[in-house]
C-alpha cells in the first residue's frame, strides 16, 4: 500500500461528494485518515466505521476550517491522535451567488473569496512545518479552472484565488519536500450514498459502468499525487472533463 504509516487530513470529508471518496480511497491505500466535517457527525462517523472495518484507521474531527481557531483545532486532534499529517486535502470552498459583476452584493462575493482561500491559509502554518522538519509532504486542492468556468462570478474568483494561492507556495514547499497540486475538475455529481462510493472506490461494477466524471476519479488522481509515482508532479493543475 503506497500510504502506509502516511497520515492524511481531509477536509470536507464527510459528504457525498470528492471528499468523502478521497477519504475512502487514502485509507484502501494504507494512510491513516482525520475525516474531517462541520455538521454531518454522523455520516463523518459512518465514513470512519468504513475505514476501520477494513482494519484502517480513522477519527472523525469536527471543525470549520473556515475559521483558524478551529484549523488548530482539527491539525491538533489529528497529531494527538496520529502523530503527524502528511498529506493535508483543502477541499470546502466558496458558496453559490450565481449574480453577474453588476448585479453583485458585494459582501456575498468577497465571502466567496474568503471561503476559497482561508481554509489554505489557515492551514498552511499548522501542517507546513512540520512536513518541511521531515522532507515529505503533500497538499492537495479542489479548485476550478477556465474553460470549466461556472456560471457564477463570484466562484470562479474565489477559486482562481485559491488556485494562484497554493501555487505561490509551490517553490519554497518544493525545497522543502513537499509538492502542493491542484485538481480542478467542472461539476461532478454527488454519489448518494455510502455504500455506492465505497463500490466506486473499490473499483467494483460502478466504478467500471460509470458514465461520466465521478468523486471517484478525483479521488484516485489524489492517491497518485501521494504516491511515490506522483512524487515529482508539484505545482500542477489537474483539469478534468464533464461530458454535457
Amino acid at each position: 500500500m503506497e500510504l502506509k504509516d502516511k497520515v492524511a487530513l481531509v477536509t470536507g470529508s464527510a459528504g457525498r461528494g470528492m471528499g468523502r471518496s478521497i477519504a475512502l480511497t487514502l485509507a484502501r491505500e494504507g494512510a491513516k485518515v482525520a475525516v474531517n466535517y462541520r455538521k454531518s457527525k454522523e455520516q463523518a462517523q459512518a465514513v470512519v466505521d468504513q475505514i476501520k472495518s477494513h482494519a484502517g484507521s480513522a477519527i472523525a474531527v469536527q471543525a470549520d476550517v473556515f475559521k483558524a481557531d478551529e484549523c488548530s483545532h482539527l491539525v491538533n486532534e489529528t497529531i494527538e491522535h496520529f502523530g503527524q499529517v502528511d498529506v493535508c486535502l483543502v477541499n470546502p470552498g466558496a458558496g453559490w451567488h450565481p449574480e453577474p459583476v453588476d448585479k453583485l452584493d458585494s459582501a456575498a462575493a468577497i465571502e466567496d473569496v474568503r471561503r476559497e482561500v482561508a481554509p489554505f491559509l489557515n492551514m498552511m502554518p499548522l501542517v507546513l512545518p512540520q512536513m518541511y522538519k521531515r522532507k515529505w509532504g503533500r497538499v492537495i486542492g479542489i479548485a476550478l479552472l477556465p474553460p470549466y468556468d461556472s456560471p457564477a462570478y463570484s466562484y470562479n474568483v474565489g477559486k482562481a484565488a485559491r488556485v494562484h494561492a497554493m501555487l505561490k507556495a509551490r517553490d519554497q514547499a518544493w525545497c522543502n519536500g513537499v509538492t502542493i497540486n491542484v485538481i480542478a475538475p467542472g461539476p461532478v455529481p454527488a454519489i448518494e450514498s455510502l455504500s455506492e462510493a465505497i463500490e466506486l472506490c473499490d473499483h467494483g461494477p460502478a466504478w467500471q459502468k460509470r458514465p461520466n466524471t465521478s468523486p471517484q476519479d478525483i479521488a484516485e488522481s489524489v492517491a497518485f499525487l501521494c504516491s511515490d509515482a506522483g512524487r515529482f508532479v508539484t505545482g500542477c493543475v489537474l483539469p478534468f472533463l464533464f461530458n454535457s
